[in-house]
C-alpha cells in the first residue's frame, strides 16, 4: 500500500493547519516544466562538452591525423639522413674516382636533378597537413631523381674502371721473379763496367741473380712476339708485346715454356733462370721498352711486394687460363 504524501499549509483566517489540494494542472503544469528545464540543461551541457572535447568520432580522426602527420615527419627525417649520406659520402666518391679515371665530372646541378641549387629542400612540421604531404612528395620525388642520377654514374665509372682495369694489365708492373730472400739485384739499369770488356758501358736492363730453374713469370698481359736460342748475346731469350707500346724481354734462361704467338696473363710462368748465352753466372737479364726505347725497369714495379702477394697475382694468372 502506497501512502501519498499530503501537503499542509498554515491558513492565517482560521489559524489552523490545513490539508492543500493540488489541481491536475498545476500539477502537470509543474512536471512539464521540470522536463523542459532538464532537457535544457542537457543540451547546454552538451554544447558545452562538444565545444570543449569534440564528438568520439572526432577524436578518433584528431588522432588518425596526428599519426599520419607524425609518420611524415619521421619520413622526412630519413630523407635528411638519406641526402646527408649522398652529399657527402657519394657525391665525394663520385667526384673522386671520375678525377682518378680522367673522366668528366658532374655538374653540380645535374647531380641536385634540377632543385634549383637547394641540397636539402627544407619542410616544416608545423604547417598545415596539405603542404606537409606536398613537401614530403616533393623531397621524395627529388631524392629519387638523384639517386638515379647518382646509380647512373656509378654504372658509368664501373665501366671505365673495367676497361682501365684491362689496360693496366698489358702494362709491365710486377717484377719477373718472386721475392725472395735467394734473389738479389747485381746490376741496375744505366751505365756500367762491362763484366767482359771491362769497358764502361750501357746497361739496358736489371739483372737479377739467383738458383738455376728460379721460375720466371710474365710482368703483364701481352702475347709472346718472339722466342730466341742464341749461344751469345741474350742466350735462350723471350720477348712479350703488350699493348700501348710496350714490350719486355727475359733474357739468359735455362729453359723457355711459351711459344711465339701465345698469349699470356701478368705472372703466368713463362720460363726459368739460367746461364746461357754471353752471361758470367745464373741470372735474369730483364728489360722494358716503350715504343722501342729503353726504359728503367725499376720504375714498373714495387719492390716492397711481398711473396704472399706476388704468389696472388701467379693465381691469378692460372685463373685467367681456365
Amino acid at each position: 500500500m502506497i501512502l501519498k504524501k499530503k501537503l499542509y499549509y498554515y491558513n492565517q483566517q482560521t489559524l489552523r493547519y490545513e490539508n492543500k489540494v493540488v489541481s491536475y494542472s498545476v500539477a502537470f503544469g509543474k512536471f512539464f516544466r521540470f522536463i523542459g528545464i532538464s532537457t535544457l540543461l542537457a543540451i547546454v551541457f552538451s554544447v558545452v562538452f562538444y565545444l570543449s572535447f569534440g564528438s568520439p568520432i572526432e577524436g578518433v580522426l584528431e588522432k588518425k591525423a596526428n599519426k599520419i602527420k607524425n609518420d611524415f615527419i619521421a619520413a622526412n627525417i630519413q630523407i635528411d639522413s638519406l641526402q646527408k649520406k649522398l652529399h657527402k659520402r657519394h657525391f665525394v666518391d663520385d667526384k673522386f674516382y671520375r678525377e682518378i679515371l680522367e673522366l668528366d665530372s658532374l655538374a653540380y646541378p645535374i647531380r641536385l636533378a634540377g632543385t634549383g641549387g637547394s641540397e636539402n629542400p627544407s619542410f616544416n612540421m608545423n604547417a598545415p597537413y596539405h603542404l606537409l604531404i606536398n613537401s614530403t612528395t616533393n623531397r621524395l620525388n627529388t631524392i629519387k631523381n638523384q639517386i638515379k642520377i647518382q646509380d647512373d654514374s656509378y654504372q658509368e665509372i664501373i665501366k671505365e674502371a673495367l676497361i682501365h682495369n684491362d689496360e693496366l694489365r698489358t702494362i709491365p708492373a710486377i717484377q719477373p721473379v718472386k721475392p725472395s730472400k735467394h734473389i738479389w739485384v747485381s746490376s741496375y739499369y744505366g751505365v756500367r763496367k762491362d763484366p767482359f770488356t771491362k769497358i764502361r758501358r750501357n746497361h739496358k736492363g736489371i739483372d737479377f741473380v739467383g738458383h738455376k730453374n728460379t721460375e720466371i713469370y710474365a710482368t703483364a698481359d701481352g702475347i709472346i712476339e718472339n722466342t730466341k736460342n742464341s749461344r751469345r748475346g741474350y742466350g735462350k731469350e723471350i720477348i712479350i708485346s703488350h699493348k700501348f707500346g710496350y714490350s719486355t724481354r727475359y733474357a739468359h734462361l735455362n729453359k723457355i715454356l711459351v711459344e711465339e704467338g701465345q698469349k699470356v696473363k701478368r705472372g703466368q710462368l713463362i720460363g726459368l733462370m739460367g746461364n746461357t748465352g754471353r752471361s758470367t753466372g745464373t741470372h735474369l737479364h730483364y728489360e722494358v721498352r716503350k715504343n722501342r726505347r729503353q726504359i728503367n725497369p725499376i720504375y714498373f714495379f714495387a719492390d716492397d711486394l711481398t711473396a704472399e702477394e706476388y704468389e696472388m697475382i701467379t693465381e691469378l694468372s692460372l685463373e685467367g687460363k681456365k
